[in-house]
This record gives structure tokens, sequence and C-alpha cells, in this order.
């Protein structure tokens, strides 16, 4: 019989398990990279909607009051300054500003009929990344 088979020290050595240690940080490095880059473009893309939910939940309490409420809200001394909400409830970070707009419109061939439309402009502000990003919706309502 071989005595060499019977007292056979088999294992790895330092340097081979440093060799494959450092082959599998080389692998995996890219797919933590991955993963982080991953993270933060869902991330953005959650504050993207965020915000564009924002807008929609602002235009809609807009359109839901009526054209007295709105011009004495938002429009004073035919100045349609922005309305500006520097805190929304639930959402830190964000900001809305909103504003209204007049435009009369006179028919020729009908003087007597008047139309006034409402643009109505809502924009969310946030900082993402360390760069203020916006979303912006716009409307146009009828009153009479």
């Amino acid at each position: 019989m071989n005595k060499s088979i019977l007292r056979c020290n088999c294992g790895y050595t330092f340097i081979e398990l440093l060799v494959a240690i450092a082959i599998l940080g080389i692998v995996v490095t890219p797919f933590l990279a991955l993963f982080s880059t991953s993270y933060l473009s869902i991330n953005s893309a959650g504050r993207q909607s965020a915000a564009i939910n924002l807008c929609r939940e602002q235009m809609e309490t807009v359109r839901s009051l009526d054209c007295g409420t709105l011009q004495s809200v938002y429009l004073d001394d035919n100045n349609s300054l922005p309305q500006i909400e520097n805190s929304i409830a639930g959402f830190t970070g964000f900001r809305r500003a909103t504003s209204v707009e007049p435009f009369f419109f006179t028919c020729q061939n009908e003087p007597s009929l008047e139309l006034e439309l409402l643009f109505v402009k809502v924009t969310v502000f946030w900082q993402d990344r360390g760069m203020e990003k916006s979303e912006t919706l716009t409307g146009f309502l009828f009153c009479r």
C-alpha cells in the first residue's frame, strides 16, 4: 500500500484562497453597482410618480370648485399670482404652485355672449440627487 495516498494533506493554500476571493470580487463588483444604480432609479421614479399624483390631486380640487370660488381664491385684482404650498401633508420635500389665469372670449356675431376660460397650471417641485425637478399639469375650465 502506498503511504503517500493515505497521508494526503488535501486542502487549499492561502494563495489559492486569495485568488478565488479576488476573482469573486471582480465578478461581484459590477452587480453591486447595478443594484445601487437600480435603487436610485426606482427611488427617483417613485418621487416623480408622487409629484404627478400631487398635480392631479390639486387639479381635481380646482376643478371641483365653482367659478366664483375659483376667482376669489386664485384671482385677486386681475393678478394671477400662483398659490404656493411649501409643505404638503404626507409628502416631505415636495412644494406645489397653483395658478389660474383668466381669458375672456367675446363672440363677434353675438357681443352679448362672453365666455370666460380659466387656464389652470399646477407645478410640483422636489429635490432629487441635488437638483430641483418639477412636473407640471395644465388644463382649461370654462366659466360663464
